[in-house]
């Protein structure tokens, strides 16, 4: 607990300089491109848009909610949302503090800020994509009042962000390998989700699957949030807090463990 104290008032402290690295990072990604950071918020948006016209009009997605047949569109538009800021963040941690080697050298630079900054830095371009989520949302008829609680699950989000970052970038300095392990990760987990299914026929198997995939709460509290307007999957309200706090707790004293044989091993 003093540990999370101690660095709770590091980051309030060194805010500024967060902020400055994370404008740093949206540059740096798009150095020489005409449109620069522009493309990173715009990049999620043209996305969201495809998904959202490939499963709201070129493949009708309807299951049976009740005794109505309804569109499923937003159900996947929420859960996409929530799955690529995660795939952000897991594909760029690895590489936190290789590519700061100079800094995390450096005795007086508060290394800690590098995971942080990266997180917010991976979760700020899908906030265009949250907008559209949110207008696709409105459009369909199922945001409710429920969506209030969307500031509470962006919060819980930034928090397992944060805890994946601390714990990647330290895998990625002993361990070269874990970037290309991350890659293969990714592109099967969209799969390993509730997200691309029809919430009424999916089969059991990939139930199973959801159930033990982590990932699953947190696009569930996310499709209660965008679709069904109210908690649908109240397991999840309760998992996917528990487990970004954990995430956290557990890549911070990860981190700390590790900071002091970081420099020699880059």
């Amino acid at each position: 607990m003093k540990l999370i104290f101690k660095v709770i008032n590091l980051f309030s402290s060194r805010h500024e300089l967060i902020m400055e690295l994370v404008r740093r990072e949206l540059k740096d990604r798009h150095t020489g491109q005409v449109i620069g950071v522009i493309w990173s918020f715009g990049h999620p948006v043209l996305l969201m848009s495809l998904y959202a016209v490939l499963f709201a009009y070129v493949f009708p997605a309807r299951f049976s909610l009740g005794s109505i047949q309804t569109d499923f569109s937003t159900n996947i538009l929420a859960g996409v949302i929530c799955w690529l800021a995660f795939q952000d963040i897991l594909s760029r941690s690895p590489a936190i503090l290789l590519t700061h080697a100079s800094l995390v050298k450096q005795i007086v630079f508060p290394v800690e800020v590098l995971p942080v900054k990266t997180a917010i830095a991976s979760l700020l371009p899908y906030a265009g994509g949250l907008v559209f989520a949110i207008g696709f949302s409105t459009f369909k008829g199922n945001l409710s009042l429920f969506s209030l609680a969307l500031p509470v699950l962006i919060l819980i989000q930034v928090i397992a962000m944060v805890g994946i970052a601390f714990i990647f970038s330290v895998f990625g300095v002993f361990l070269k390998d874990i970037r290309d392990l991350i890659i293969v990760f990714n592109s099967a987990n969209l799969f390993a989700q509730p997200i691309l299914y029809n919430p009424s026929a999916t089969p059991e198997i990939l139930q199973w699957i959801f159930v033990f995939n982590p990932f699953s709460y947190a696009v569930w509290c996310w499709q209660d949030l965008l679709f069904y307007g109210s908690i649908e999957h109240p397991v999840a309200w309760v998992v996917f807090p528990l487990e970004s706090v954990l995430v956290f707790i557990v890549g911070l004293n990860i981190f700390e463990r590790s900071k002091g044989t970081l420099g020699d091993n880059l």
